[in-house]
């Protein structure tokens, strides 16, 4: 649903991650929006573009569920958020009836605020000159936000690389804040209950990025409990049982912590990725490693 509302600023994007260099984009929104009067707003899309147009199957796992991008955003300082839904109509939109019907008709917007890169309408045929040229004979203001003055170069498929590679510490940095994985929790076959290491087994959203298997330190909210708890999370195959196909098990462990959270939402923020997943040859093993995996934690 469109809104037709007072004069505006705005940028456009998937904001997959609201990461550093999105942010870079959405101060300077606020920024001019303050300097001339005029309204903040930030245009994102539901689905995500390419989940609409790949029909490959190989459309990118996300960084953020839908929730969690729009509070992102928010947080960003923006007057408003709106979500385009992206579907075949809009995919088939030209670059200039984007701009034109939607940026100008329906946003009111006098500047639009874009990355050097910036690529949008139909098959991503319109780009910063493009949109440079359109504002030409429109009253449309253009600022290009040169972001290659960024000390690394960060980008959402950067962001995805990292973390399918188990470089946590990368990714965090990129993003700006430390990964999320939210999930509801499900039963599990509670082997760690009997070896002292009870486990909430999540059930991650559909299209979620997982990291790579191992295990990490994590910061733990269960339910509607603003209290954040210490915990480790396994990722990976389950080290010492047969597999049950090829799904991956997400598994917390909340320190000093003894209460029922089953079917609950559970929030677990990564904060340093402890080391990878490997196999043992029995339970004894396991439990050692555990073990030396919490006291590891606990002294970061």
């Amino acid at each position: 649903m469109y809104l037709k509302i007072e004069k505006t600023i705005v940028t456009v994007g998937s904001f997959d991650g609201v990461h550093r260099g999105h942010r870079v984009l959405l101060r300077r929104v606020v920024e001019l929006a303050q300097q001339n009067s005029l309204k903040s707003v930030a245009i994102t899309f539901h689905p995500h573009p390419r989940q609409t147009l790949d029909s490959s199957g190989d459309a990118p796992l996300l960084l953020n569920t839908f929730d969690e991008r729009i509070s992102l955003l928010k947080q960003t300082g923006v007057d408003k958020v709106v979500v385009l839904p992206f579907d075949k109509a809009l995919a088939q939109m030209s670059a200039h009836d984007f701009v034109k019907k939607i940026i100008i008709e329906k946003f009111n917007a006098q500047y639009i605020v874009v990355g050097q890169d910036h690529h949008f309408g139909k098959e991503r045929g319109g780009d910063v000159q493009r949109l440079l040229d359109f504002s030409v004979q429109n009253d449309l203001r253009v600022e290009i936000v040169d972001l290659k003055n960024i000390e690394q170069k960060i980008s959402s498929s950067a962001i995805r690389e990292a973390l399918m590679n188990g470089n946590l510490t990368l990714a965090n940095d990129m993003l700006g804040y430390r990964y999320v994985i939210s999930g509801k929790v499900i039963g599990g076959n509670q082997l760690g209950r009997t070896i002292g290491f009870p486990t909430a087994n999540v059930e991650p959203p559909e299209c979620k990025l997982i990291p790579k298997g191992g295990v990490y330190r994590v910061k733990v909210k269960t339910g509607s409990d603003e209290l954040e708890r210490l915990g480790m999370m396994y990722i990976g195959k389950r080290s010492i049982l047969k597999n049950d196909g090829e799904s991956v098990n997400i598994e917390a462990n909340i320190f000093d912590f003894d209460q029922q959270v089953y079917g609950q939402e559970i929030a677990l923020t990564l904060t340093h990725r402890i080391r990878n997943d490997k196999k043992f040859d029995n339970i004894e093993q396991l439990s050692e490693q555990l073990h030396r995996d919490k006291q590891k934690i606990m002294t970061i």
